[in-house]
């Protein structure tokens, strides 16, 4: 069902949030202790953050019926238009002098192509053919094949539009593996997470993990680092470590300094609204990233994304609504009689 539109509050990030701790280093292990104890103190709480007059209405494509289905489709297909075409070359396992036996009968040996030769380690030998050491491949990949698939684009603007209405339900955030405070995970009317434009002139790492601090959100980044290290054939492989996903920025801008920062922070991304797509919203095929909106992010996206099948959905409820609402009357009036 569509509900109606609401407002979440407004994150007003201060200057305070990134001022960096001057006081001078110490080796002891107890001034260590105390200066951790300071920047945890210094740190405002979550709830300070939040702006009591200013208020953001989300466009309608957060009122998105959500299509797991759907989102997982659409990430299939658009994750194959980054896979690489392979092939293999049209020679190989034929550079080889091999033939059957002319009659390939009568010999009381198999009619298998043999390596020819003056008395080589390959003389006599199977080869060339599919079933032999070495021979060719029987149906080898060709770099012709069509491995990009297509998808709907009514299919790919719904699975996307449901993709970002499943980043406001922190039930949603949290099943897939994401750590939130318990203040987020208790206000779930706070979320998505809408911040002031000044985040997206974070220029340094640093600046991005105490804007993370700020909105207690540490702890999921900090989720990545203490994964452990897979065994097997995967390590053989060089494939021992997996990053996982963390928060995702969406900005308005492309060229805003917080997209370079994000580089030194594994798991973390940033994209603005012409750049996202389900890729980042789903990563895996899994809905409900853990995102974090600029608030001109988001009136951009009331703006660009105009999907005629809310509308459809909006008529189809408001049409069953008054259908239920005649009917009633007419049932009544046939207990009646």
């Amino acid at each position: 069902m569509m509900e109606d539109e609401r407002n979440v509050p407004l994150m007003v990030i201060s200057e305070n949030v990134y001022a960096r701790n001057n006081s001078s280093s110490s080796n002891s292990d107890d001034d260590t202790k105390e200066s951790s104890e300071s920047s945890l103190e210094s740190t405002p709480p979550l709830s300070s953050l939040v702006s009591q007059e200013d208020t953001i209405t989300l466009p309608p494509i957060f009122e998105t019926p959500f299509r797991p289905d759907l989102i997982h489709k659409a990430y299939v297909h658009l994750d194959s238009h980054s896979y690489q075409p392979q092939g293999r070359y049209p020679m190989a396992g034929m550079n080889v002098v091999a033939d059957t036996n002319d009659p390939p009968t009568g010999r009381g040996v198999a009619r298998i192509a043999r390596a020819e030769g003056g008395g080589g380690g390959r003389r006599g030998q199977g080869a060339e053919v599919a079933s032999t050491r070495g021979g060719r491949q029987a149906h080898p990949p060709t770099s012709e094949k069509q491995i990009h698939k297509k998808l709907n684009k009514k299919e790919n603007k719904l699975a996307f539009c449901s993709a970002i209405a499943a980043t406001a339900s922190a039930d949603m955030i949290i099943s897939r593996g994401h750590r939130i405070s318990e203040y987020l995970e208790a206000h779930s009317d706070i979320l998505p997470i809408v911040v002031d434009d000044s985040v997206s002139g974070c220029a340094t790492a640093y600046e991005i993990t105490k804007l993370l601090d700020a909105l207690c959100l540490t702890d999921d980044m900090d989720r990545l680092a203490r994964r452990k290290a897979r065994s097997g054939r995967s390590s053989l492989r060089g494939r021992s470590k997996k990053t996982g996903k963390s928060v995702l920025f969406v900005t308005h801008d492309s060229d805003s300094r917080i997209h370079k920062a994000v580089g030194a922070l594994p798991g973390i991304d940033a994209k603005s609204t012409s750049q996202i797509s389900v890729l980042d919203l789903a990563p895996g095929g899994s809905p409900a990233r853990l995102t974090i909106f600029t608030k001109s992010a988001i009136s951009q996206l009331s703006q660009m994304i105009k999907s005629t099948h809310l509308d459809i959905l909006k008529m189809s409820e408001d049409g069953k609504d008054e259908s239920s609402s005649t009917t009633a009357p007419v049932q009544e009036e046939a207990g009646a009689q």
